[in-house]
């Protein structure tokens, strides 16, 4: 009899102690305050978003990794975490390869963006492989993005572009890229347009030897 007491009672206390653990347990979760993580004005996939959640305690270690990145900033109040991602400027999107590709020569998979932000990614480059930005174009996109309304950008043959222009045609550019084709395009677009059956392309492969062709 004496040992059923004893049963009973390890029984009671296992209830009383597992009972004062969850209510423990319940009091301190309701108690301890939620942290909120916003990312602020942010151009990255959710996706990502919570990756980078699951790494703050790590975070300037993990967003190296990524340098498409160009810097961020964590401001952290009591119960609240604001995260802004700054990115790097894109410069085309590769529908072949699902890539971004950046100014720098920075490529990153399309995962990491959200729909809105590749969409407003103006340029489409049409090479198999991504584009290589060389010394050339870096130095005069802006002019040429200002002289033609291009829609896609294509490398060939690891040396050259040839730039898509809204209305399908086509503009050949020769390896150099300097001064004097700029000047040359500047002064006489116009009079190429208005004054030819230019309807195809403009081949400016052979401009430095003083030669054009077009269609």
């Amino acid at each position: 009899m004496k040992l059923k007491y004893r049963e009973v009672a390890i029984y009671f206390s296992s209830i009383l102690v597992l009972t004062l653990l969850i209510s423990f347990s319940v009091n301190y979760i309701t108690k301890k305050p939620l942290e909120i993580i916003n990312f602020i004005q942010s151009d990255i996939h959710e996706d990502f978003e919570i990756e980078i959640t699951n790494n703050l305690n790590d975070i300037n270690n993990y967003l190296k990794e990524y340098l498409f990145i160009d810097s961020y900033l964590i401001k952290r109040n009591i119960n609240e975490i604001n995260i802004q991602i700054y990115l790097k400027k894109p410069f085309a999107l590769n529908n072949l390869t699902k890539d971004v590709i950046f100014y720098d020569n920075t490529t990153a998979s399309s995962y990491y963006f959200k729909k809105n932000y590749l969409d407003a990614i103006n340029l489409i480059d049409t090479s198999k492989t991504n584009l290589h930005i060389n010394n050339y174009l870096k130095e005069n996109s802006q002019i040429l993005f200002s002289l033609f309304n291009i829609n896609q950008i294509e490398y060939i043959d690891d040396r050259r572009y040839n730039l898509v222009l809204n209305d399908g045609r086509i503009v050949m550019l020769p390896k150099i890229i300097d001064s004097k084709l700029i000047n040359f395009i500047k002064n006489n677009i116009n009079l190429i347009d208005k004054s030819t059956n230019y309807h195809q392309f403009l081949d400016l492969r052979n401009f430095h030897n003083k030669t054009i062709r077009l269609k």
